[in-house]
């Protein structure tokens, strides 16, 4: 298996959830997708803000990653049937690199240059670089993609390139 850098992905995945945070909103299936593209529209400064601190090394950057899970994880709960699956798959793999870091005990920024830090064992370590791995797979970069595309297309949101184009392949 190649080597992936976690440091790249995780910054990308901040800009990704930004735009994710941005395309959801705050409104859930039991409201409808009104409130959920009303919620959406008055995300965004708040989406871009996060977008815009996990782009920061170190500390600043790897605690956006743990806000806009936590964020993300709302609008999860609350996006319409239509495009919940695809909130599903992102969330969870944002989440399964989050608590693959937690399980270190160390923080997140301790992995930014992509070699293992110092007390991480070997299998911790490789957790961490499969959850970074996730994060880059076709099937989570697919999610954003539909959940941009659902908000340009029902909510009229232009989220950009951060969900589905934001994070490498390779």
């Amino acid at each position: 298996m190649a080597e992936h850098r976690i440091a790249g992905p995780v910054r990308r995945t901040a800009l990704v959830v930004a735009g994710v945070l941005v395309t959801a909103g705050l409104a859930g299936c039991s409201h409808g997708t009104e409130s959920y593209c009303t919620a959406l529209k008055g995300d965004q400064k708040k989406l871009a803000a996060l977008a815009r601190q996990s782009a920061k090394p170190g500390q600043a950057g790897a605690d956006a990653v743990g806000g806009t899970v936590t964020v993300l994880s709302d609008l999860r709960d609350q996006a319409p049937d239509d495009i919940s699956d695809e909130w599903d798959t992102l969330v969870g793999a944002l989440q399964g690199l989050v608590d693959a870091v937690k399980a270190t005990g160390r923080p997140l920024a301790d992995f930014a240059g992509g070699s293992k830090p110092a007390g991480v064992t070997t299998g911790q370590y490789d957790a961490v670089r499969q959850a970074a791995a996730e994060l880059q797979s076709t099937r989570v970069q697919q999610a954003g993609k539909s959940i941009e595309q659902h908000a340009q297309d029902v909510c009229k949101v232009d989220l950009g390139t951060g969900l589905g184009g934001g994070l490498p392949t390779g």
